[in-house]
């Protein structure tokens, strides 16, 4: 999955987002109390000051002055320090505020500093007085608010990834059980939306698991109990004296097990259960196989094959061959079939009527029916498992009408061939 299409970067797109704005709105906030807090002890400071000034003597009455909370600052060091603040803090405020009051010919300006906030009394004929206040920075206003706010933002957002990373344990394990893991475990103690989709998905394959193994159970039973008047068949026709009435029961009960193994198979795909093990084998080999256990006379099957290796399960892609021939020779006008290839396909060809339906039909295992499955000559599987099984391989089929022709082309891949 890409990282664009995550949902934890699009949650987490929209808290940087969020916080980014948060943070100009709080910082402009910020900003505006600060100055107001300033304005207001200028304010302050500038009746204290008219009040203590003495028109006759213009002179300031220091003592009135204290007893309004503005004492004249006497340490050297601490004033030096407030002026150059001052200095800083007029390059920061000076915009059309600050441009007033000096149009104004104000000479009161208030300077934070350290935690709290002083007067400085600008005079022209004179050193700058320095007054401290009574005023403190407001903290929590100012610093202390705004963090909680942000650090709640951050904890809210802590919070829903990790509500969302359960995702990602349980779609590992949704993946584990599309491939056949029954024994997971996704049992949840959130009672979210997501713990309650845990606990529904832990409940829909705890059931699916029962219905599994009481379908396998069923199906071991029924087998056996197919499987046995076979083999007692088979031996009474050993018992049989007319040598063609036992090469006929032989073939009637041959017919039988390997319906009863395409019906395995059948099974197995329907629930996909089938699973392959690929080798490297020569196709030659492949098609001995498939001509053991072909249901007519390998003599019917005309063979010209170029020595190749294919990386194959041994059984399952030989029993897909078997089909298409058996498939070729019971719906050909001269019941015979050939087989051949080259280094990327093999073709499996007949002269008969063309294929009623189009091929992707035939991947529905009950495609034929009614009176279609009564004209057939034989179950409608043969093709069935034949795709799958190639498609398994990652393998294609392809259907082809040349004349009166019919040619089924299994295209191999190039990891899947090796040349001798």
């Amino acid at each position: 999955m890409k990282w664009y299409n995550s949902i934890i970067t699009k949650i987490s797109l929209i808290f940087i987002f969020a916080l980014m704005g948060i943070g100009t709105v709080l910082f402009l906030f910020v900003k505006h109390e600060r100055q107001k807090e300033l304005d207001n002890v200028e304010g302050y400071a500038r009746y204290a000051l008219h009040y203590s000034f003495n028109r006759m003597t213009r002179k300031l009455n220091f003592d009135n002055l204290d007893n309004l909370g503005l004492v004249i600052l006497k340490d050297p060091r601490l004033r030096d320090k407030i002026l150059e603040q001052k200095q800083y803090f007029d390059t920061q405020r000076m915009g059309p505020h600050m441009m007033m009051r000096q149009a104004l010919g104000s000479s009161i300006s208030a300077v934070p500093f350290d935690k709290k906030i002083y007067i400085v009394l600008d005079r022209s004929d004179s050193q700058d007085l320095v007054f401290s206040t009574p005023y403190k920075k407001e903290v929590l206003a100012t610093v202390i608010y705004p963090l909680i706010f942000i650090l709640l933002i951050i904890l809210l957002y802590i919070a829903i990834i990790k509500n969302i990373l359960p995702l990602y344990s349980l779609r590992r394990k949704i993946k584990q059980f599309a491939n056949g893991n029954y024994e997971i475990e996704c049992k949840s103690e959130h009672k979210d939306e997501i713990g309650i989709l845990s606990n529904d998905f832990d409940y829909a394959v705890k059931k699916i698991k029962k219905l599994r193994d009481s379908r396998q159970l069923f199906l071991r039973n029924i087998m056996h109990e197919l499987k046995t008047p076979i083999t007692k068949g088979k031996f009474v026709t050993e018992l049989a004296n007319e040598e063609n009435l036992k090469k006929s029961l032989n073939n009637i009960f041959l017919r039988q097990e390997t319906l009863l193994e395409e019906f395995s198979r059948i099974e197995k795909l329907n629930a996909n259960e089938l699973k392959i093990n690929k080798q490297p084998y020569l196709l030659e080999d492949v098609f001995d196989f498939a001509a053991d256990i072909l249901s007519h006379d390998v003599s019917k099957v005309e063979k010209n094959l170029t020595p190749v290796k294919i990386n194959v399960d041994f059984e399952l892609f030989g029993t897909a061959l078997k089909n298409l021939l058996d498939n070729g020779i019971n719906y050909s006008d001269d019941s015979k079939v050939s087989i051949t290839n080259d280094e990327s396909k093999i073709i499996i060809s007949n002269i008969g009527k063309k294929l009623e339906f189009p091929l992707q039909n035939y991947k529905e295992p009950f495609h034929l029916d009614g009176e279609k499955q009564k004209s057939s000559r034989g179950l409608g599987f043969g093709l069935y498992i034949t795709l799958h099984v190639i498609e398994l391989h990652n393998m294609s089929l392809e259907y082809k009408r040349e004349g009166n022709q019919n040619n089924f082309i299994i295209h191999l891949k190039n990891e899947s061939i090796k040349i001798v």
